[in-house]
């Protein structure tokens, strides 16, 4: 690989850790904020598990169709139609990381929050 090889593939992952890193932390946000609103015991547990379950699936679902397109790579006959199904395999990679660190942020968030919140009722 060559420098400006490197030197756009450094750039790329940059800016897709920066883009994962702001969702990561809005998302967080988020779960910790609907921590805090919700009522102790088993409501509470219902409203995690029901959150980050979809969260998840839709990160597994794109990744799954990550996979699908990457398999397909090889098997097309010109440089540009591996390029197009690379290209493609990569925007899907991109969105499942983007969306497991939704799921990741948002459990990050709920657990802190609901560390918050029973302090406060500690009180």
């Amino acid at each position: 690989m060559g420098k400006e090889s490197w030197a756009k593939y450094g750039m790329e992952k940059g800016k897709g850790t920066a883009m994962k890193s702001g969702a990561f932390q809005e998302s967080k946000e988020e779960g910790f904020q609907t921590a805090l609103a919700a009522p102790p015991g088993k409501p509470s547990e219902d409203i995690f598990k029901n959150a980050t379950k979809g969260l998840w699936q839709i990160a597994n679902d794109l990744t799954g169709t990550a996979r699908e397109l990457a398999t397909k790579i090889n098997k097309q006959k010109s440089k540009e139609e591996r390029e197009s199904a690379l290209n493609l395999a990569k925007e899907a990679a991109r969105k499942a990381g983007l969306q497991a660190a939704i799921a990741a942020g948002w459990e990050q968030g709920w657990k802190e929050g609901i560390i918050a919140r029973d302090s406060k009722t500690l009180d």
